[in-house]
């Protein structure tokens, strides 16, 4: 009996202490308790012993979240497509007709750089851009790494609408994200997923013909990737570009396995190739 007074008392004594604290926070800090439960109130000025007031920041945990709807919103309009086709090939006996493909680019400056895959524009002899506002562009190839996969094209327009790029560097397995390019030709696509994993490393390519390719640090996201996203974007939360979508890991369509090339190491990239500096491994 004793020990269930005692826990009556104990659980007494705790919801008494909560109402104190309820009533007395907007008499002492001047908060309404449930404003700030509901995250309407970020700072609240508190009164010091030596009669100075100080503003505390209540931190909010959504708080620079966007859905992502808004992340699209904020992200399509820098997001191009990229339509490729091959010169054809001669040989003493017949010609190959070119080949056509299509792929997916990012604004990295206003003043017309893209940046994308290099196995988007290898061996292309026409490239043709179209923005989010459905203009078509012609494509210059500026340069391309094969090594890294990033490649380069200029178009001759201003004024156009850069991404925010952010820090790949800061990425945590399990954070969301937003694939946005032009699967199969459908262009301005988005899907989500989160950071699956980072630091990968995959090879690409067949043996047989020797042109099997390693890369190392990518990311692994659940984002649906599809054949076209590739050279399109890869975003966090704030609509930041984190990553430029490169591989799918398929035996066959989309299995929500694909793998991005850091933002951090397709700018420093991307950057050599504009300034037509060396690029460093």
């Amino acid at each position: 009996m004793n020990r269930w007074k005692l826990a009556l008392t104990a659980i007494s004594a705790g919801v008494i202490g909560a109402i104190l604290v309820l009533i007395a926070m907007p008499l002492v800090f001047g908060v309404n308790p449930v404003a700030l439960i509901k995250g309407d109130i970020k700072n609240v000025g508190v009164t010091t012993d030596a009669g100075k007031t100080r503003t505390v920041s209540v931190s909010d945990p959504a708080e620079n979240q966007m859905s992502v709807s808004e992340i699209s919103r904020s992200v399509i309009p820098s997001i191009v497509n990229i339509d490729v086709r091959n010169a054809p090939q001669r040989t003493p006996f017949f010609t190959i007709e070119g080949q056509e493909g299509t792929g997916s680019g990012v604004i990295l400056r206003e003043d017309g750089y893209i940046v994308t895959n290099s196995h988007v524009v290898e061996d292309a002899s026409e490239i043709t851009v179209t923005l989010a506002t459905g203009d078509e562009l012609t494509g210059t190839l500026v340069g391309a790494d094969q090594d890294s996969d990033i490649a380069v094209v200029k178009v001759a327009r201003t004024g156009l609408p850069a991404i925010d790029t952010g820090d790949s560097g800061d990425l945590e397995v399990g954070q969301l994200v937003v694939a946005v390019g032009s699967p199969f030709g459908f262009e301005q696509t988005v899907t989500s997923g989160i950071v699956s994993a980072l630091g990968r490393s995959i090879s690409t390519g067949s043996e047989m013909n020797g042109e099997v390719k390693s890369f190392s640090n990518l990311i692994q996201t659940g984002a649906a990737i599809n054949p076209g996203n590739s050279g399109g974007a890869l975003c966090d939360s704030s609509a930041r570009l984190i990553g430029i979508n490169a591989v799918i890991a398929s035996s066959g369509g989309s299995k929500g396995i694909g793998f991005a090339i850091p933002v951090n190491t397709a700018k420093k990239i991307a950057d050599s190739i504009i300034s037509g500096q060396p690029i460093q491994g």
